[in-house]
């Protein structure tokens, strides 16, 4: 069957369903991952009572409207990100099958356009995943950039992706080594700091495998330049890019999962002063006032390393957080959709 058989309407009414079901379980993600929390088990529950949520509760995006943004076992408000991510998931899905579906051309088959379409979704879900936990932990799960690189480099292995093998690889090697050396290493080696945490590298691996070198290079050049944009008006603005306060504060949670929390956020991001970044981030969870576990994991965590609080100058503590993960998801994404048209007009210029 070949792909131009189904109706157009169809093939964005089946995206559009299948995006915003998977935009439910990257919201599963995005709150459970950075808690070290499994997706799998326990079952879906209200984080502000614990009461299981019934299924029909959890549909897409109809559940959050019907429900007017309120939890109905207790009532508490629901965080707007649940809605947003699942119309966002929904709209990509939506994207992606109408450029491998719909527009795959009279000669194309339904089965390798599907597989495609599915592949490139995971990707862009990935991003959206490590967008929305960037923005909230400042750190870029490896959930989201190891199985999504090696999804990236078998889609071209198999010739359904849209670059080669060989450009696949090479796009993540530039990716992970060329930013790792240069923006993590060179960058701490020269100046005392990091220029990005940890994660930033391992996702630009993913956005290689799939976009291939020029995806990447194009990534962390529209990426670096809207971040600048961005840090630039909430400067001016006078607006914080730290991220949003967690949607359960830190005295809640069990000593262990802090414990583990904190070891894995230094671990991530050693730029950071481990004492400021403790208490910011118990600061910014409402936890400032009480939470024995925290204050115990917390101290416990950063007696792991003292010497990492040590040889940073007032200008480093001062230094503005700006999560980069997001303006690299971004930029990734404008290239999958529009790259391509914008550097052959770029380079048409010089013709």
């Amino acid at each position: 069957m070949y792909a131009s058989e189904l109706p157009e309407a169809l093939v964005r009414a089946i995206a559009f369903v299948f995006g915003a079901t998977w935009g439910s379980f990257f919201n599963v993600c995005i709150y459970r991952w950075p808690r070290h929390m499994s997706v799998v088990s326990p079952p879906s529950h209200c984080p502000a009572c614990g009461a299981p949520v019934q299924a029909w509760r959890n549909v897409p995006i109809l559940g959050y409207l019907l429900l007017r943004g309120r939890a109905a076992c207790c009532g508490a408000p629901m965080t707007p990100r649940y809605v947003v991510v699942e119309v966002l998931g929904a709209v990509l899905c939506v994207g992606v099958a109408e450029r491998f579906v719909v527009h795959a051309g009279p000669g194309a088959e339904l089965l390798p356009a599907s597989l495609s379409a599915l592949a490139y979704f995971m990707f862009a879900g990935g991003l959206l995943v490590a967008t929305f936990i960037d923005l909230e932990w400042l750190v870029i799960p490896d959930e989201v950039s190891l199985p999504g690189a090696a999804l990236g480099l078998m889609v071209a292995g198999n010739g359904i992706g849209l670059v080669s093998a060989e450009d696949a690889a090479l796009g993540a090697a530039m990716g992970f080594l060329f930013v790792q050396l240069v923006f993590v290493w060179a960058y701490e080696r020269f100046t005392g700091r990091r220029g990005m945490g940890e994660g930033d590298p391992k996702l630009l691996l993913m956005i290689g495998a799939f976009l291939g070198w020029k995806g990447v290079l194009f990534a962390v050049v529209a990426g670096s330049m809207q971040g600048l944009v961005a840090a630039a008006v909430a400067f001016v603005a006078g607006h914080s890019l730290l991220p949003p306060p967690a949607d359960d504060p830190l005295d809640t949670w069990d000593r262990e999962s802090l414990l583990m929390y904190l070891k894995d956020l230094f671990g991530r991001h050693p730029e950071l002063q481990r004492g400021e970044e403790a208490l910011l981030r118990l600061r910014l969870t409402g936890a400032e006032n009480g939470g024995a576990a925290a204050g115990e994991a917390a101290g416990e965590a950063l007696a792991e390393d003292p010497a990492d609080t040590d040889g940073r100058d007032s200008d480093d503590r001062e230094r503005p957080m700006i999560p980069f993960g997001p303006f690299l998801a971004l930029g990734a994404l404008e290239f999958f959709f529009f790259g391509e048209r914008v550097i052959d007009a770029y380079f048409g210029l010089f013709e």
